[in-house]
This record gives C-alpha cells, sequence and structure tokens, in this order.
C-alpha cells in the first residue's frame, strides 16, 4: 500500500492506493482537516501514521463489492492455474448454484457472515444437492474468502466457521469377470469397441483412452505408456475436446504392460486404420491421424459419444446398469480377485496415493475377509458345537 497528500478545496487530503479483490487499482481518499497554508509538515506526518494504520488492520473496506461478484472473480482468475475440466467444474458450480443464490441476498463481501454461508448449504441440500456436491462448493467459496482474508477485505474467512457437510461415501457398480466377457463380446464391431476393450483391460480413464496415440504403444518391448489425454472443454460458449499433456496427477503417468493377445489386437487396428486412409482418399481426416481411437473417417471418437452409446449398448442388451467409467472400477475388482494387493492396484489405476485405492475399493475384497476368518477358525481351534 502506498499514500500521497492531494490538495482540493484548499485543504490537504491523504490518498491510500491499493488494489481491489480483482487486482485492480483503487484508491480510498481521506481528509486531514489541515488547509494547505502551513500545514505541509503535519500533513506529510499524518499521511505517514495513516498508512502505518492502514498496513497493521486486519481489515480494509476497500468497497462495495458483492459476495457473488469476488467469487466469480476468483473463478475466472483460476482459469490459468487449475485444469481445464477443473475449470468448467467451477463455472458450472457458479453459474447453476453460487451467483444466483448471492446475487438474489444481495450480500456484500465486507458483510458476509457464517450464518449467511450455513444457510446455503443446508438451503443446498434441502433442495435435493448430493453433499459431495456442496462440499465442492464449499471449496470455491471458501478459497475466494481466503483469499479476500489475505488482501485484508474481510476480516476472518466465514467458511472456518460453519460446518461443511459430511462425505458420503461413493460406492461404483461394478462388473464381474462373467459380466466383461459378455460385455465385449456385445461391444465386438460396435464403433466404441476399442475404448470399452481399453477401460476393462487396463481401467483407464476415458480422457486417457481417447487420447491414446500409437507412439504411446511399444511394440517391441510390449507397454502402453498414459502420457496424453483428450478431455471434454467449453471455448467460446461451445463444448469441443482439447488435447493435453497435462494428466490428473504425476501418478497418472505410467506404464502397463501388454501381452501377446493385446498386441495382435493393436496391430490389426493399426492395419485397417491404414486401409481406411488408402479407401477414403480425400475425404480422410488425417489430423488425428496418430491417435488411436478414431473412428472409419479418421475423426476422433467424442468423450461424450462414447458415454452415450455405451450406455445403449447396456440397455439394448438388457445388461446392469453401470456408468463407463465403471469400468475402471471393475477392472480393480477384478485385480482384487485375482489376488493383487492395493498397492499393485494403485499403481495400475493410476492414483495419486494409496489411500485413494483403498477408499475405493477395500468394499469388495473378499479376499482377505475369508482367509481372516479361517486364520480366526485356526487359531482359537475350539468347536462350538461339542458341549451341544
Amino acid at each position: 500500500m502506498t499514500g500521497s497528500l492531494k490538495e482540493r478545496y484548499n485543504t490537504y487530503y491523504i490518498i491510500l492506493n491499493f488494489k481491489d479483490n480483482c487486482g485492480k487499482r483503487k484508491q480510498k481518499w481521506i481528509p486531514t482537516g489541515l488547509s494547505v497554508k502551513n500545514n505541509k509538515r503535519k500533513a506529510e506526518k499524518m499521511l505517514t501514521e495513516v498508512i502505518a494504520e492502514y498496513s497493521d488492520t486486519p481489515y480494509i473496506e476497500s468497497a462495495k463489492v458483492l459476495l457473488c461478484d469476488y467469487i466469480k472473480s476468483w473463478v475466472n482468475a483460476s482459469k490459468s492455474k487449475v485444469q481445464v475440466t477443473t475449470y468448467d467444474g467451477y463455472v458450472c458450480m457458479l453459474d447453476k448454484h453460487i451467483y444466483p443464490y448471492f446475487k438474489r441476498l444481495g450480500v456484500e463481501l465486507s458483510n458476509v457472515t457464517p450464518a449467511i454461508i450455513q444457510k446455503y448449504y443446508n438451503d443446498k441440500l434441502a433442495a435435493g444437492l448430493n453433499p459431495n456436491t456442496v462440499i465442492k462448493h464449499h471449496a470455491i467459496i471458501r478459497s475466494s474468502l481466503q483469499q479476500a482474508y489475505k488482501a485484508k477485505l474481510v476480516r476472518e474467512n466465514v467458511c472456518d466457521l460453519v460446518e461443511k457437510p459430511k462425505r458420503r461415501k461413493y460406492y461404483g457398480e461394478f462388473y464381474n469377470a462373467k459380466e466383461i466377457n459378455t460385455l465385449l463380446a456385445l461391444a465386438k464391431g460396435s464403433t466404441i469397441e476399442i475404448p470399452i476393450y481399453l477401460a476393462a483391460y487396463f481401467g483407464l480413464r476415458r480422457s486417457e483412452i481417447i487420447g491414446l496415440r500409437w507412439d504411446a504403444i511399444d511394440f517391441t518391448s510390449c507397454t502402453l505408456t498414459i502420457k496424453h489425454k483428450v478431455v471434454r472443454a467449453k471455448k467460446d460458449g461451445k463444448m469441443t475436446v482439447e488435447a493435453t499433456n497435462d494428466l490428473k496427477t504425476q501418478s497418472s503417468y505410467r506404464i502397463l504392460p501388454l501381452d501377446d493377445t493385446l498386441i495382435s489386437y493393436l496391430q490389426e487396428l493399426k492395419r485397417r486404420q491404414d486401409e481406411n486412409r488408402k479407401r477414403n482418399g480425400n475425404c480422410h481426416i488425417h489430423e488425428y491421424d496418430s491417435y488411436i481411437c478414431v473412428n472409419e473417417m479418421g475423426d476422433l471418437i467424442n468423450p461424450d459419444y462414447v458415454t452415450d452409446v455405451f450406455g445403449k449398448i447396456i440397455k439394448r442388451n438388457n445388461l446392469k446398469h453401470i456408468r463407463f467409467h465403471d469400468l475402471r472400477h471393475s477392472c480393480a475388482s477384478l485385480l482384487l480377485a485375482l489376488g493383487y494387493s492395493m498397492k499393485d492396484i494403485q499403481e495400475w489405476l493410476g492414483h495419486s496415493n494409496y489411500q485413494t485405492t483403498a477408499n475405493l475399493y477395500s468394499h469388495i475384497d473378499p479376499r482377505n475377509k475369508k482367509n481372516m476368518i479361517q486364520g480366526l477358525v485356526n487359531a482359537i481351534n475350539i468347536n462350538p458345537l461339542a458341549n451341544c
């Protein structure tokens, strides 16, 4: 913060210069009550004292900015700091829930209280929102108010004084080995055969599957490298797709093995794509020649198209309803049933930490529970029916 003196109406004024919540420069005019005549030294001393006072105070009311506008400015500023899918999620929650609610209230940033934030959470839960979704709202509101607190625009972060919803544990549906085999047989020859196969065998995320390129396949060492993704993104108000090497976490970058069957399958797929290019001639789309998941005309398979067609295949064949992402869970459950450890599965799926894997899949691990009861029976070694 800087300050200076200004002569106005034959009187000294102190001008404080600072930045508002949007990063724009603002000024605050403070009258000294001192006339310009023979009072310059007194005014300069007062200027020094006022700057010190405002620098030490934990709160400066710089502007009558609405809470909804401040949160919106924070979301806009986050665009360059987070992944595109994360930013799209922020914008969706802001536009649909957070901004309209607080705009209707008309509450100013400087007047927000714990009770106001708590009522927002309660109202959203009462309206039927999942507690996990409201927790995401909490993260946005809290982060924006934390920025306001650091900028000394509010006295405290009121989100730290409210009770956020308790997280509801999610148990995803999954297919067993028999159901996966049925699905793979039905997917053969469909427009999303490749995504379904890759999801079932490797538990890849949808963005990782669509983002697979031929340079990720090493036919000599028989490996598959996850290093690129394609995600949905909104640009200029229209939904499109965006390719990036910036994966979800550092652990998402991983190398997985391929067996002879999968190598042969991928080689055959590559041969078919080469034939399509020759057959289509000038009509072929060459923009995505380096990608694995393309249609017969060479166009990249859209992530939303995968989800839509997958749901239709499930419904048309009366299979148990699961999401496309649940093939990732199905892969993990099969690995558990085959005896692989949570640590093995963590690395296979590309989770950033062990706890994520354990929280998701500990409830579907039948192996340990069977071993535990057998161990207890062997240790106690007493027949409860002996004296009956």
